[in-house]
Parts: structure tokens; C-alpha cells; sequence
């Protein structure tokens, strides 16, 4: 190695610390933990038709990822299979994983089951003064793992200690950071190793982009650390430009037709400009740092998936029944993947692979759609498909899927998958949807108005407490276009509220039924404020019973301008309720009941 500097590179300063760990072919190790006897053999974990990984000892004999299991068995005869649909013990794993961890620093951002980044830049700096304070320097100055790219032989050129090389590159002080970093992944593998069983690598380097790529230079149970100046050299040595993270097979697609780059070299050299004209310069300036190896983007701790998806590989796919058949299976799997989850999903993307038979390539592409709340409910603790959820959410699926394949035209798939997304925090208590819709003065009406104890014919909805029994709908909302889910689901139709023309039409009679004085008196009534939290819905004054009754039929009509004529409406609206019994045995010494003061007091203040 030359030491020298990089001059594309103007970064003069490497602040942090940044970890990458990344577990060797994780499915297959976890499966050779729960069953030593599969370490000596080559095997495969497979998902349905597919290869998802495999061990080393099969790799060697030219199994590869996402292989068709036929191509597998042909390459090696000899392969055992295991089922690795139920992805329950290797989400298990990675919580156990995760715990570890976060025993070393807070600063975890998760990439999937079996890959994490790891800020460690506040770790290692109170750990350098501890050393410092010491005086032992003595892990400051050798590097546990590799160093990419690795020093050269040269007597003349070799660095006495590994500090020596980094401030050949550097004297920012990253050196420190950077080398006692390594001890610290490997205190992170060890203990993975020990509690777990479970081998992995690491990268270590100043921004997460350099890091994940180096850690993949030395594969398998290795970790490797970058030189803080040779970002650019070591990116562009990685050849095509679709090695880099974050860009795909569009944009690879999209820089070799309209610019015609293919490698990350090219990136480098192509002008800004030009990049700008067929991507946007946001787009482009962010391809030209990854180019050049710089990366500012933090490292997010993550807790709960932002999506959960399933894809799977398998032949030729020509016909829309075949296409169906298959998204029925992964839709049952993915169901079973987010069970204990708690979440609800409110949006489902659909992921098809089309071969091109005339150019022979293939293209993937993916549209989404909404998912109705009321598809879900919770059972035992677990998130289950409602009743005929199923059937619908695969016409949702299919709709998508003729949006992005013409069924008027022969087509070849040869992937299909789904993934959920947008999910909905489940909340308990007083936060959760339907305790919001129900007032707690409504659950306490009963004894704000001291009535009896006999049978109230309130509504459900106002007799729940924070307590009850959950609904699917128990989450919070992120999206308006459920709200018609969300009323559905909050009571049945004879709880709502009555319409406004038939409440002003009730409060036209109400008003009319009294004097000035009497309405006077019920708007100065102490309990006025009160008894308005009292919902005319709750007391289930049906509008429609109301207005088919007629004012002769009023059983109290002694005096025409008095209150007793809304008394007698009441009776009418509340047939065989508890308030005709009621309101007929409880009087005041002006011959008006008291507790029907209130309700027409509690009918004109609440509608």
C-alpha cells in the first residue's frame, strides 16, 4: 500500500463509527443450530420452489441463492432440504440477536432478519478516555481483523502498529475510533457466538455505505475495517455500479441507456450535469456521492418493520388462474408472518417478475393498493383474518396485478410477491378508537342522573368501558379513507345519532312545549350542565317512532302550553323503555317531573 491520500475525496474529517454486522448464511446456520447434525452435509433452506440460502458445504458444490430447487438437486444430488416457509424461529433468533446488540450502544438500525448497522461512535469515544486515563494504549494500536486495503509486504513502507497506518491516511483522529471499533465488533461476534451459536461478519468503517460493502470483502465469520481515505478507490474497484446500496436493476437500467454507465467508475467520471438531465439533480447528487463512498445518512434506531413481504421465485407463470393460485398461498403466509406482530396492515404491494421473451431479460415491477382495518381482528393476542377476508384481499391483489400484466397479451412471470406496509399501531385504553368515540360522561350517565337501578336500554356503544373487548378497528388510524371502516365498526346502525332534520325537528316540538319561563328555569337548572353530556342517541329516542306517533295519543295532555306534553312524547319515543315507568312515578310539587325537566333540558342542549 502506498499510504497516499485520496484527491477526489475532500472529507478532511471521519467523526464516526459505524459497524456493520451481517450473519453468515443465516437461515441455513440457525437450522445447523437447532440440528447439529446437518453441519457435515450440504443442505438448503427453500421456500416453496426456491432456494433462499444454503450452507457452505452445498455452495461448493454450485448451489446459489434463489436457485429452483431442480436446479439445486441437479448441481447436487446429494442436497437436503429443509423447509424454511415458517420463518417463526429465525424471527426469534433475530430478536435475540437484536438484544445482544443493544447491550453495547442504544444506536441499532435493523436491515431485515439477519443484517444491522451500529452507531458506536459515543461507545468508543468514552472507552478511548478510559484507556487514555489508564495508560493503556494498548488496544489503540492493533486492529482485530483485516484492514481493507491490506498493507503491503514492503519492509520499507510496513507501519510498526496498525495506528501508525491509519495516521498515514488520516490525522483527523479517527484512527482511534476506528481501530478500537474493531474490538468492540468483536466483542459484539463474540458474544452472538457464545450465547447464540450463531457465526457473522462485520464491517467497520467512518458511514454505513463503507461499511456494509467491506464487511462483504471478507466473507464468513471475518471482519474487515476501511481505511478512512480509500472510500472512493475501494468503491470503484467493486465494478458495477449495481454493487453499490441503494442502486437497484432500474436505475443500473436507466444509467447504461441514458448515459451509458455500467460500472461505478463511470459514475465517478460522468458530469453532474448530464446525470441531472435524466435522473433530477437530487437523484443525481446522491448517485455521486455513493459513487465516491460518502455516506451522512444516520444510523435510525428501528423497531417494528416498516413493511413485511414474501416473494418467491417459480416457473414460468403464463396463465391468470395460475397467477392467483399462488398469491393465495403467499397471501396465507404472510398473514402468518405478521400474527404476532400486533399491527394492522392497511396497504398490500404486489411484486411481479416479467421475462421478456424477444430480449431475454427480465423486468420487476410493483403497484400497491389499500387494505380495508376491518379485514383484520385480533384472537388470543394474535392478528387473524376476519371472516371472507381472504377472498377479498386476493380480489385487491389480483386488481393490482392486471394493472401491471395485460391478460389481453401472452406474459411469462417468473416471480411473484407480496408485502404489507403502512401499518397501524394497536393502542389499548383511554388512546384507542373506540374509546375515543365514546365520551366517559356517557359511560357515567347512569349515575350522574341517579336513576334507579332498573334496566337502562342505553346504547352498546356508551356501556363500553376502557376494558372491553377489542374489535379489529382497536389501532390508530394513519389514513382518512377508512373512516367509513372505522363508523362501521364503532356500533350498529341503530346506535347512531338521529339524523339533523329529525333532531331540529325534535327540538322545534321540544321548544314549543314550553313557556318562556318554564325554559328559563330548565336553562338556570344547576344540573342543566351536567345532564347535557346525556346523548339524545344514547337514550335511544328513535326518531321514527317519534314522528309516526300522534299528540292525541300523548298520554298526559291535561295542559297545552305545559311541559307534560313533551312527557308524553317522551313516553311514545321510549315504548317499554325504562323511563315510562319512570318519568310516571317521579314527581315534583308543581306536578312536573324533575328528572323530565332535566331530559328536555338535556334533549335541547345536546342536539
Amino acid at each position: 500500500m502506498d499510504g497516499s491520500q485520496e484527491t477526489d475525496d475532500d472529507e478532511q474529517v471521519h467523526p464516526r463509527a459505524i459497524i456493520h454486522i451481517d450473519m453468515d448464511y443465516y437461515y441455513a446456520q440457525v437450522e445447523e443450530v437447532l440440528n447439529p447434525t446437518l453441519k457435515d452435509k450440504p443442505f438448503a433452506v427453500k421456500q416453496r420452489f426456491c432456494v433462499v440460502t444454503s450452507n457452505y458445504i452445498a455452495r461448493q458444490y454450485g448451489v446459489k441463492k434463489l436457485q429452483p430447487v431442480k436446479e439445486a438437486l441437479a448441481v447436487c444430488p446429494g442436497l437436503v432440504l429443509i423447509n424454511g416457509e415458517d420463518i417463526t424461529k429465525y424471527k426469534e433468533m433475530s430478536v435475540r440477536i437484536n438484544e445482544i446488540m443493544h447491550r453495547f450502544t442504544p444506536h441499532v438500525e435493523k436491515l431485515g432478519l439477519d443484517e444491522n448497522y451500529l452507531d458506536v461512535t459515543e461507545l468508543v469515544s468514552e472507552r478511548i478516555e478510559l484507556l487514555e486515563a489508564s495508560g493503556d494504549r494498548t488496544k489503540l494500536d492493533h486492529v482485530e481483523g483485516l484492514i481493507h486495503p491490506a498493507p503491503q509486504s514492503d519492509a520499507s513502507i510496513e507501519a510498526a502498529t496498525d495506528r501508525d497506518l491509519f495516521r498515514r491516511c488520516c490525522c483527523c483522529g479517527c484512527d482511534k475510533r476506528l481501530i478500537l471499533a474493531t474490538h468492540l465488533a468483536k466483542e459484539i461476534r463474540d458474544s452472538i457466538f457464545s450465547e447464540l451459536g450463531l457465526k457473522c461478519c462485520a464491517g467497520i468503517a467512518h458511514n454505513k455505505l463503507l461499511a456494509k460493502l467491506v464487511g462483504a470483502v471478507n466473507k464468513q465469520n471475518k471482519q474487515t475495517v476501511l481505511l478512512p481515505t480509500y472510500g472512493s478507490t475501494f468503491v470503484a474497484s467493486l465494478g458495477c455500479v449495481k454493487s453499490l446500496t441503494g442502486i437497484g436493476e432500474k436505475t443500473a437500467q436507466t444509467l447504461a441507456d441514458c448515459c451509458g454507465i455500467s460500472t461505478v467508475t463511470d459514475l465517478q467520471q460522468v458530469n453532474l450535469d448530464k446525470l441531472a438531465k435524466h435522473l433530477g439533480q437530487e437523484q443525481a447528487v446522491r448517485l455521486k456521492q455513493l459513487a465516491f463512498g460518502r455516506d451522512e445518512t444516520p444510523v435510525r434506531q428501528t423497531g417494528k418493520p416498516k413493511s413485511v413481504g414474501l416473494e418467491d421465485s417459480c416457473p414460468s407463470i403464463s396463465v391468470r388462474a395460475d397467477a392467483e393460485e399462488k398469491f393465495r398461498h403467499l397471501l396465507v403466509r404472510l398473514v402468518k408472518n405478521i400474527a404476532d406482530d400486533g399491527r394492522i396492515p392497511v396497504a398490500i404491494k404486489v411484486t411481479v417478475r416479467k421475462f421478456d421473451m424477444a430480449k431475454r431479460t427480465t423486468h420487476r415491477e410493483s403497484k400497491q393498493d389499500k387494505l380495508l382495518p376491518s379485514m383484520f381482528r385480533h384472537a388470543n393476542g394474535r392478528l387473524v383474518l376476519t371472516d371472507g377476508a381472504q377472498e377479498k384481499m386476493l380480489a385487491v391483489v389480483m386488481k393490482v396485478f392486471e394493472r401491471m400484466v395485460d391478460l389481453r397479451q401472452p406474459f411469462n412471470i417468473t416471480l411473484l410477491g407480496l408485502s404489507f406496509f403502512k401499518f397501524q399501531e394497536r393502542r389499548l385504553g383511554s388512546k384507542s378508537i373506540a374509546n375515543f368515540l365514546i365520551k366517559k360522561s356517557d359511560i357515567e350517565v347512569q349515575s350522574i342522573t341517579n336513576l334507579s337501578n332498573e334496566s337502562i336500554t342505553l346504547s352498546d356503544v356508551s356501556l363500553c368501558s376502557n376494558k372491553s373487548s377489542l374489535s379489529a378497528m382497536d389501532c390508530e388510524p394513519c389514513c382518512s379513507s377508512d373512516a367509513g371502516s372505522i363508523a362501521s365498526l364503532s356500533g350498529s346502525e341503530s346506535d347512531a345519532e338521529p339524523s339533523p332534520k329529525k333532531s331540529r325537528r325534535m327540538i322545534f316540538l321540544a321548544r314549543r312545549s314550553l313557556g318562556a319561563a318554564e325554559h328559563r328555569h330548565l336553562g338556570n337548572n344547576e344540573d342543566e350542565t351536567t345532564l347535557s353530556k346525556l346523548r339524545v342517541a344514547d337514550l335511544r329516542l328513535n326518531s321514527k317512532e317519534y314522528d309516526q306517533d300522534s299528540p292525541t295519543s300523548t298520554p298526559c295532555c291535561s295542559t297545552a302550553a305545559t311541559p307534560m306534553d313533551v312527557t308524553g312524547a317522551l313516553h311514545s319515543a321510549s315504548k317499554g323503555s325504562f323511563f315510562r315507568n319512570h318519568l310516571a312515578s317521579t314527581s315534583t310539587d308543581s306536578g312536573v317531573p324533575r328528572d323530565t325537566d332535566r331530559l328536555v333540558a338535556t334533549s335541547a342542549s345536546a342536539l
